[in-house]
């Protein structure tokens, strides 16, 4: 009997786009899936590929959503971390700049309006309902009054994705009654473990940061901001040793806002998957094999 496949997509944002080459490389292998489960723009790409099962469609749709107001819109290109030269100027430019945002984060919660990212999530992804999808698919968002993970796989597909999507910081959160609903990154930034509650051989997709450049100006917000992201990496690492097979496209250190690189973004994808194809292949044959099931059976197997 062969192994059902499940495809577990991490967070990311901009950096998704890699996500979309993965997905073409796997469906041109003859690969396709019997679950999707998604965090942040996994969420997003996992919904449209798990709509249309066709990964094509996905880079064009995508390609069309970033020419759009709606894109736009999001505004970004605004927050984009901006390299700045290692002068005296450059240095007190950046110096003033963390300090406004220091400021404004006492007095806001968010900087998008969540409206804003409904109306780009009803654009990359026509159907509304779980229902509609060709594949089952799996949202995962965060609670951030009591700290749990929340799963979504029924009913309104437009509001999971919205809700999983919701970076902290920059994007409005979901208010339901107690309950503060951000992004699901925040506490499962590769959902492994969901995805292989539905499958028996589950493929992560990490497109966390894979480098991190050189801490130059010690202050308290560069340093919490470099805090925050050695844990989400070894977070990530962790989820991805439960996973029975690993794609880890290249991205280096790009800011989750960086759309401008979708092409290479989506080139790195394409080449990750190629370099891991046959090896894919060949774990997956092992795992059907008569002999791997007996092993199974008999609790041989790690």
């Amino acid at each position: 009997m062969k192994k059902t496949i499940g495809l577990a997509l991490g967070g990311g944002g901009a950096r998704g786009a890699a996500h979309i080459g993965v997905l073409q490389v796997l469906h041109e292998n003859g690969f396709r899936f019997n679950h999707l489960a998604g965090t942040s723009a996994g969420a997003v790409i996992g919904a449209m590929y798990a709509h249309k099962e066709d990964p094509k469609w996905v880079e064009n749709r995508f390609i069309e959503f970033m020419e759009s107001d709606d894109f736009h819109a999001m505004g970004t290109e605004r927050i984009r971390s901006k390299e700045l030269p290692d002068s005296a100027i450059g240095q007190m430019t950046k110096y003033v700049r963390d300090r406004i945002v220091l400021i404004m984060s006492q007095q806001k919660s968010f900087i998008l309006k969540r409206e804003k990212l409904v109306r780009a999530i009803e654009f990359l992804i026509p159907v509304n309902d779980f229902a509609d999808l060709s594949i089952p698919l799996s949202v995962t968002a965060t609670d951030l009054q009591n700290g749990t993970q929340v799963v979504y796989d029924q009913g309104n597909l437009i509001e999971a994705i919205v809700q999983s999507s919701s970076i902290p910081g920059f994007v409005q959160p979901t208010e339901q009654g107690e309950h503060i609903l951000v992004d699901g990154g925040v506490i499962d930034p590769i959902p492994v473990e969901v995805s292989k509650k539905h499958v028996d051989f589950t493929i992560a997709v990490s497109i966390t940061k894979d480098s991190l450049k050189e801490l130059k100006m010690k202050n308290i917000y560069e340093i919490l901001t470099r805090s925050d992201q050695i844990t989400s990496s070894y977070l990530a690492k962790s989820k991805m040793e439960k996973a029975d097979f690993v794609i880890k496209p290249s991205v280096g250190g790009l800011h989750w806002s960086r759309f401008d690189q979708f092409n290479i973004l989506l080139e790195n994808g394409r080449d990750a998957a190629s370099v891991s194809i046959g090896e894919l292949k060949s774990e997956i044959n092992r795992r059907n094999s008569v002999f791997y099931c007996l092993k199974q059976k008999l609790g041989l197997t790690s």
